[in-house]
């Protein structure tokens, strides 16, 4: 069986260090993590599981983080010689990044590993459990108030049960991508995911995530980025979401209409009038700062002749039919920007020398993009198959 406590949360510096050491020993652990987000721009963190040991009968503990600090965890998670396995690891990683500035080193995500296993494009932990394991998890406490104290065991079995089984699970899941040759690929692409999600983005860049921003005169694009900044820093500080503070259509319209004083902020649409009353003349000041600095002017892209207007679809094709015979989810393979980038690059590009998309090197080459370049270079043809599995057939 299970080696646990008594269904209690640890909440001693002491007990918090002697797992951080026992998982240290034991080279691997899993984890999971409980956060609120309700009316939170950075989540807060309320519950911190792990297990480790044998896989079939781990050590699994649940760590009070209102109570005890829990950086001895995070940085497991930051050391390249412990393995942490999470199952979808984005939020984790994310709060782990946000909360510890911990990026993540050898990250496994079950729901990655079993995505290149054919179990579905994002497989959840319960499915993946029942199949894996054959054990049953109750979700009726997904979505507990997990900041309040004090926990019910009920809860607690429940956030054990999160971590119980992983270990287990990743084990069979690795002895699958090793007899397939893609345990490797799991990696890159685990490891791919922990840089994505270990910084934020820079305040100076947020004005990019707003729809619209391109369509933008130069200066305004400098008094939305101005804005978007100061958004993404009280945001932070005050710990609300960034609409709490000004939406993105009403920045657009502020950074489009520069307002000349505060009669003129406060009838903007959309903009309240204790937002105005708070913040407006430091909204005046960033607007009047950006206008003054806009952001360099951007290079327009290529645009791609009407013979590649269709394109896509058949490479896009090529891709699903690649990945249904290989039974990987297709969007750890090529992304629509990537096929469009390929080719426009063919088209209007250097073709003496290959761009460097993620597509066309590593595994991704070896599954795909080398299909692709010989599609492109004329050396193969694609026909419609309905007898074979992809659909399609690709013939030289």
């Amino acid at each position: 069986m299970t080696t646990e406590p008594a269904l209690s949360l640890v909440a001693a510096p002491a007990e918090v260090a002697a797992i951080a050491d026992a998982i240290r020993a034991a080279g691997a652990f899993a984890l999971d993590l409980e956060f609120m987000t309700e009316s939170r721009y950075v989540a807060e963190l309320s519950l911190v599981q792990v297990s480790w040991g044998d896989a079939q009968a781990p050590e699994v503990r649940a760590i009070d983080p209102l109570r005890v600090d829990t950086r001895a965890i995070a940085d497991l998670v930051g050391d390249s010689s412990v393995e942490t396995v999470i199952h979808s690891a984005q939020a984790d990683l994310a709060l782990i990044g946000a909360v510890f500035g911990v990026r993540g080193r050898g990250i496994v995500d079950t729901q990655i590993a079993a995505a290149f296993l054919g179990l579905g494009d994002q497989i959840g932990y319960a499915p993946l459990v029942e199949r894996m394991c054959g054990a049953y998890i109750d979700k009726g406490s997904q979505f507990t108030e997990w900041s309040r104290r004090p926990l019910t065991d009920e809860q607690i079995r429940y956030a054990l049960d999160d971590v119980r089984y992983l270990p287990s699970a990743w084990q069979q899941l690795r002895a699958g991508l090793q007899e397939e040759g893609r345990l490797d690929w799991v990696m890159e692409e685990c490891d791919d995911l922990a840089e994505t999600w270990a910084e934020r983005t820079p305040p100076e860049e947020m004005y990019r995530r707003i729809r619209g921003w391109n369509a933008l005169r130069r200066k305004s694009q400098g008094a939305l980025r101005a804005l978007a900044a100061w958004r993404e820093e009280e945001a932070l500080r005050v710990n609300r979401p960034p609409s709490w503070l000004l939406n993105d259509r009403t920045m657009l319209e502020v950074a489009r209409r520069p307002p000349r004083d505060l009669a003129e902020l406060r009838a903007v649409r959309g903009l309240g009038e204790g937002t105005a009353q708070r913040y407006g003349q430091t909204l005046l000041e960033a607007v009047e700062r950006g206008m003054e600095d806009p952001p360099p002017q951007e290079e327009t892209p290529p645009r791609v002749p009407n013979l590649g207007q269709s394109w896509p679809a058949i490479l896009s094709g090529i891709v699903q039919a690649r990945c249904r015979e290989a039974s990987i989810a297709p969007r750890f393979v090529a992304t629509r920007r990537e096929i469009d980038d390929l080719i426009a690059w063919w088209l209007v590009g250097d073709r003496s020398k290959e761009p460097g998309l993620p597509l066309l090197g590593g595994w991704r080459r070896e599954l795909v993009g080398a299909d692709l370049l010989d599609w492109l270079q004329g050396k193969t043809a694609v026909i419609v198959d309905p007898d074979s599995e992809a659909g399609l057939t690709i013939r030289g």
